[in-house]
């Protein structure tokens, strides 16, 4: 029995310790606040979480979301807050920027109209990278999918809102 119970606390005690190295291991997470509240966008967004960045994606962990239609856009009509990505996005040589890579969409599929607030919770996105991409250069960019539902037949439909980090966001982790 004296055996057994000794077997036991040496099997907790090498767990604890496993559990303790994975932990160590792991990047380190960094807050981060995004927003395009009162933006010119229709669709505009709040965003608080934390990020990792492992060798091979970024994980965003988004503690709370909020995305709301303004009420200040010419469209008053129904739109569908159709789904939210967070990708990495990076300067073009012409002075804009582009997406590089993005996570799978958390559909969320919901009709709002202006002054419509919809609260994201606890979710978490991981975007791809290359395992030696450097990303001093790459931000986090937030896409919401934008539908327009009450336009005459052949008028565009389909449209993005972003809101993106700090260009320096993975610089002062």
């Amino acid at each position: 029995m004296r055996l057994k119970l000794l077997l036991f606390v040496a099997l907790f005690l090498c767990a604890a310790s496993v559990v303790e190295a994975q932990v160590e291991g792991e990047p380190k997470a960094v807050p981060f606040h995004i927003s395009s509240l009162d933006t010119a966008f229709a669709m505009q967004g709040d965003f608080e979480g934390e990020f990792r960045v492992y060798p091979d994606w970024v994980e965003v962990r988004l503690a709370r979301g909020l995305v709301r239609i303004s009420e200040h856009c010419p469209y008053k009509g129904r739109r569908v807050f159709g789904a939210i990505k967070f990708a990495l996005a990076a300067g073009t040589d012409a002075g804009k920027w582009k997406m590089l890579g993005g996570s799978q969409k958390l559909w969320v599929e919901r009709v709002m109209v202006p002054n419509d607030e919809h609260q994201l919770g606890e979710v978490s996105f991981w975007i791809p990278r290359e395992p030696d991409a450097d990303l001093s250069k790459n931000w986090l960019v937030v896409q919401l999918d934008d539908d327009v539902l009450d336009v005459p037949d052949g008028e565009k439909r389909k449209g993005y809102a972003f809101a993106q980090s700090c260009k320096d966001i993975f610089v002062r982790r």
